[in-house]
């Protein structure tokens, strides 16, 4: 790992607008390193325009087509990204195989937040700590005229009721009637650009959105929940940008070198939200412009929007107000989403509110229980049975939650359990990868929360767990839940040499 780590104000800078612009130029990666990676983006398009098909036409620009060039690999090992990478997702961060080409052309889309993973399940509940990071590799300067991307800074921490649409898979969108109406490719620009416009103002008039322009050999970290888009080009440049996953295995650790910051919030509506966020990272408090002691709770209501409303249940969590406990079991969509995430960062008002709703006949209400399960709770508390009874809970979407959850409980485990209860909290995620009934994405995520079991010094995995997990990966039909079992693999393996 790098020691080329970011400082905690280029952190608070991400915590609060979702994105930091790192240049990489050549000095680091050769010279004409940005050169050879257009070309290579160049080159795959050209195969994938003479490609038939969906998959003939993909293989080019994303995963496989991409990993296999050495440029991408000497871009993923340099020394300034896994020192900012390793800064935000902490040690043993995991890259996550997917990887896309994206070519800019004269088609507009809507602000959206990609599918939160794996591949748009329900029941993904957004979390607030910083869990993905997205990478943007720019191999050529990329000017307005090019379609650069377009950010909502700071909304990674809003978002859209989904609910009554009956649109509860997918990426998170704040037009869909843009996309129903094929607004992006209108021949109408000025009216493309006022649906656009009215798809942020619907979240919030006061955030303005920014076009991310970039000189060439650029990256650009991204929040993985951030309200982003491509734009159209005007003119008749070719503009490609490289995207990259990356994922969060374990959690932050105490850092005593760390100083006060004096990073200024450009919103201060995030400064509750943001400081929540540092305090769980081990970053030293946000002392500038730290308005959150004088923010009066009664300033927002439910009915206002959403950055309001977030912001109101962020501070009522710090004043431990029980109201909240209310609001998550209310039913209502918006109300319940502002609660569940200010919950989670005050435990004892959440472990109230998992008590209520465990036991509830609402999906939506047991989704919550188990995120706020595996937000707060430690892995020796007795609801932990709960999500271990949840991972092949009927409804999907619930399994789904419960699967992350046991992955988070287990990278907060400070000491050695019972072998017995440790066996059954693992027999759990290998019940789920060789479930006749399990879905893809319900073993991606098994397989994701069992690298934070590979590497444990408490509880390590046995032998016949371990052969489990090899059995299931030789059968393994997805080749994103392949590519993380055998890094789980692999995890077992270095952990058992060291």
């Amino acid at each position: 790992m790098s020691n080329l780590r970011l400082t905690d104000d280029q952190i608070y800078e991400f915590l609060d607008l979702g994105y930091l612009k790192i240049s990489l130029g050549d000095t680091s990666l050769g010279k004409d390193f940005s050169a050879r990676m257009f070309g290579h983006a160049r080159e795959a398009y050209r195969k994938a325009d003479l490609s038939e098909g969906h998959r003939g036409r993909i293989k080019h620009i994303a995963d496989e087509g991409i990993d296999c060039l050495p440029e991408v690999e000497q871009l993923l090992s340099s020394r300034e990204l896994n020192g900012a990478l390793g800064s935000l997702l902490g040690k043993n961060f995991y890259r996550y195989r997917h990887s896309f080409i994206h070519r800019a052309d004269r088609f507009d889309q809507s602000f959206h937040k990609d599918s939160p993973l794996p591949w748009g399940t329900t029941g993904g509940i957004r979390s607030h700590k910083l869990e993905w990071v997205m990478l943007f590799y720019y191999p050529q300067d990329t000017t307005l005229a090019l379609g650069p991307t377009e950010i909502i800074p700071g909304s990674q921490y809003w978002n859209v009721d989904r609910i009554e649409s009956g649109i509860t898979s997918g990426e998170d969108r704040l037009g869909i009637d843009f996309d129903r109406q094929n607004m992006g490719s209108s021949p109408d620009l000025a009216l493309r650009d006022k649906f656009l416009e009215s798809q942020w103002k619907s979240m919030d008039e006061y955030t303005q959105p920014i076009k991310v322009e970039v000189s060439a050999g650029t990256i650009v970290l991204v929040h993985f929940d951030l309200f982003h888009r491509a734009t159209r080009t005007s003119c008749d440049g070719e503009r490609y940008m490289y995207k990259f996953w990356f994922t969060r295995t374990s959690e932050p650790t105490n850092n005593v070198e760390r100083r006060d910051s004096r990073y200024q919030f450009q919103d201060l509506r995030r400064e509750p939200i943001v400081n929540a966020i540092g305090s769980w990272m081990n970053l030293a408090k946000s002392t500038n412009g730290d308005a959150g002691t004088t923010y009066d709770s009664t300033e927002y209501t439910l009915e206002a929007s959403e950055p309001n409303r977030m912001c109101r249940a962020y501070v009522l969590a710090r004043q431990n107000q029980e109201c909240l406990i209310e609001e998550v079991c209310s039913g209502i969509e918006a109300t319940r989403r502002a609660a569940v995430y200010a919950l989670a960062s005050q435990p004892n008002l959440a472990e109230k509110a998992i008590a209520r709703l465990i036991t509830s006949d609402d999906v939506h209400d047991r989704q919550c229980a188990l995120f706020l399960i595996g937000e707060c709770c430690s892995i020796t508390h007795p609801l932990v049975q709960s999500v271990v009874e949840m991972i092949l809970d009927c409804e999907a979407s619930v399994s789904k939650v419960a699967i992350i959850a046991l992955g988070k409980l287990k990278r907060r485990q400070l000491s050695p359990l019972a072998e017995a209860a440790h066996t059954e909290l693992v027999h759990g995620l290998l019940e789920v990868l060789h479930a006749a009934d399990s879905d893809d994405s319900q073993r991606q995520l098994a397989y994701l929360s069992l690298l934070s079991f590979a590497s444990d010094d408490h509880n390590p995995l046995l032998g016949d767990q371990i052969a489990n997990i090899e059995h299931a990966v030789n059968k393994e039909t997805n080749k994103y839940a392949l590519s993380t079992g055998n890094e789980v693999l692999a995890r077992v393996n270095r952990a058992s040499q060291a």
